[in-house]
């Protein structure tokens, strides 16, 4: 299964798990009842295994038991239709079992993906946080330069002609 589709039906059940696997699960069987369609050759005296639908499964153990001629062949047609019923159920756990596989992985990667944003969030706050305070301590800095420029011509103004300074330094 492709992990786009995975993502998708993830974003599409708006990360439920439990719907996730059964719309995925849905899609499975459509595709399997598309590519099998009526290929499957069953040999005569084997009735087909049903998928997951129950009324199958009621159907194919009556018609097991109806033809029995006896206690034995009871149980043997019993005992083949159980076992027939524990591998679909094995396979379908096996199926769910991977569609949670991907659907963890896919979470993980995405957790990952998460995590490293939020640390790359958090260095750039710390940065903001340290670019701010250079810039309070410049500003401060400037503010007593200007005290200092403005106190120097006051001081040696006497001694300047007027007009000989950049009015932009003032």
């Amino acid at each position: 299964m492709d992990l786009q589709i995975l993502d998708r039906a993830l974003q599409e059940s708006c990360y439920d798990i439990d719907a996730t696997i059964k719309s995925l699960s849905e899609l499975h069987l459509t595709e399997n009842r598309v590519t099998s369609g009526s290929a499957e050759k069953v040999p005569q005296d084997q009735k087909p295994i049903p998928e997951d639908d129950t009324a199958d499964w009621v159907e194919l153990v009556i018609g097991e038991l109806i033809t029995c001629i006896s206690v034995e062949d009871a149980r043997a047609r019993a005992a083949k239709v159980l076992k027939g019923f524990e591998k679909s159920i094995g396979a379908s756990f096996e199926k769910e079992n991977m569609v949670l596989k991907r659907a963890v992985c896919a979470l993980l990667e995405r957790q990952k993906e998460l995590e490293g944003r939020s640390r790359e969030l958090m260095h750039m706050k710390e940065l903001v946080a340290q670019q701010q305070e250079q810039l309070r301590a410049l500003e401060v800095n400037n503010y007593g330069l200007n005290l200092h420029l403005k106190q120097a011509l006051q001081c040696n103004s006497n001694f300047v002609p007027a007009g000989s300074f950049n009015p932009d330094v003032i």
